[in-house]
């Protein structure tokens, strides 16, 4: 997917996550993406990764992977998009690549990207 703007992003982010749940690591990172008005967003704060297959189940076909962009964001990301599709779920990954293209680091301050 190819994103002309940021504001262009959010629409698009709005758009696919009425289809597929956003999973974020933590409550800040919902709450900065509730500001863009995108629903739908699970934080896998106090979960454990093995149920993430059963929160999807006969809810969606997959998920999008918006962890941040540290170290540990990309460990968790590695981690849930290899146990999604080893369960047959989609894990989608091409909105936080235009995060990584914008240098954008953590989820929680797309906040101060302005509004979509």
């Amino acid at each position: 997917m190819d994103f002309k703007s940021f504001s262009d992003w959010v629409r698009s982010l709005r758009e696919a996550s009425k289809i597929y749940p956003v999973l974020v690591e933590g409550k800040n990172d919902v709450a900065a993406l509730r500001r863009f008005g995108i629903k739908n967003v699970i934080s896998l704060s106090g979960k454990r990764f093995t149920d993430i297959p059963d929160l999807l189940e006969g809810r969606s076909e997959g998920a999008i992977l918006l962890f941040d962009l540290d170290s540990h964001g990309e460990r968790i990301n590695r981690k849930i998009s290899e146990l999604l599709r080893s369960q047959g779920f989609l894990a989608l990954e091409e909105y936080r690549e235009y995060l990584r293209e914008a240098g954008i680091i953590h989820i929680e301050e797309l906040g101060e990207h302005g509004k979509g």
